[in-house]
């Protein structure tokens, strides 16, 4: 009898934490005004209600990302072009379709611990080691109840829903010889990893074949995950916190751009984006020169690194998929809308 009692006690106790923490990390999807999904011309250039939708889910995957971040005392920030959107333009750059937030090492990985708990469904965290035959240097969270695809990747089964990148910073060597051994090294891995995981249509150069065999065969003996935590290990060997300056190496690993002061990000500080409050870094003007330039106010209309992808803002991804094949011309019709 005593025991059961205590064994009550102790599950009623766990239902109330629980109960307590789903309770802390609720938080209603972003509610926007009827006149934020009109078209508009911005600049110049048509934002079709479609992209509207679009940057609407986008916006609220980022205050989710905020609101995780803000409640375990993580630092993140504006990066790229969201960044500059945000000093520029008050919010997206008109041409954009996409939100990037940068974070460092140490708070990323703390993210990564509690990711999974804090991003249910409709959010998914995704990284290499959370869904099969994925890779990338960094994160993307994304809404599973959307889509956001390129043709290329119809053949592959991760999720493919709207997303916005989580980018790394780590600690940059300034020694040009440990920085050459470390990035041919880090490389290395990274190219065998995309090897392993490609498709034999990804593949038409001789080399590119080559790494893909090669690391067909390496990863059926060893996971490709743990080459990949091989790989994040390497970079966070260089503390960013005892580095003069920093960079999103994992991502792209570069001599001469994406390469910031690390005090640049010493505190987050609150810009206005499309009405809301994003953070940002404390110095603005370094983290946007490192991307574009000391001419970055100055618009110019260049394309998206991903190039343009069929999204959709209110359709899962695998019915989205499903769409296309039965019917390829949807996605150039889909593209058009989107982009113009």
């Amino acid at each position: 009898m005593v025991e059961n009692l205590l064994h009550c006690k102790i599950l009623c106790k766990f239902a109330c934490h629980s109960t307590k923490r789903n309770r802390q990390s609720e938080r209603k999807m972003l509610e926007l005004t009827p006149e934020f999904y009109k078209e508009e011309t911005r600049q110049g250039h048509h934002i079709s209600k479609e992209m509207k939708s679009v940057w609407a889910v986008s916006m609220d995957m980022a205050m989710k990302l905020i609101d995780v971040c803000r409640r375990h005392g993580l630092r993140c920030f504006m990066d790229s072009g969201t960044l500059l959107g945000a000093v520029r333009h008050k919010g997206f750059i008109p041409w954009d379709d996409d939100i990037d937030f940068v974070m460092l090492r140490k708070d990323y990985d703390q993210l990564l611990k509690i990711a999974s708990d804090e991003f249910q469904y409709p959010y998914f965290f995704q990284t290499t080691y959370s869904d099969k035959d994925y890779y990338r240097g960094h994160a993307q969270l994304r809404r599973q109840d959307t889509t956001s695809l390129s043709l290329s990747e119809l053949d592959y089964g991760y999720c493919k829903g709207i997303d916005i990148d989580i980018f790394v910073l780590d600690g940059y060597i300034e020694n040009p010889v440990k920085r050459f051994f470390h990035r041919t090294y880090t490389m290395l891995l990274k190219k065998s990893i995309r090897g392993y995981l490609s498709k034999p249509a990804d593949n038409k150069r001789v080399g590119k074949k080559l790494i893909s065999a090669f690391s067909k065969l390496l990863y059926k003996m060893i996971d490709y995950r743990r080459a990949f935590r091989h790989y994040e290990n390497m970079f966070r060997m260089v503390d960013a916190d005892k580095c003069e300056r920093v960079s999103v190496s994992a991502y792209r690993y570069s001599s001469h751009k994406r390469i910031r002061r690390r005090r640049s990000y010493d505190q987050m500080v609150d810009m206005e984006f499309e009405g809301l409050l994003f953070p940002a870094p404390n110095d603005t003007d370094d983290a946007l020169r490192c991307y574009f330039g000391p001419g970055y106010m100055t618009p110019q209309q260049l394309p998206t690194a991903h190039g343009e992808k069929y999204m959709d803002a209110s359709t899962p991804y695998p019915d989205s998929e499903a769409l296309i094949r039965r019917d390829p011309s949807v996605f150039d019709e889909r593209v058009r809308r989107l982009y113009g």
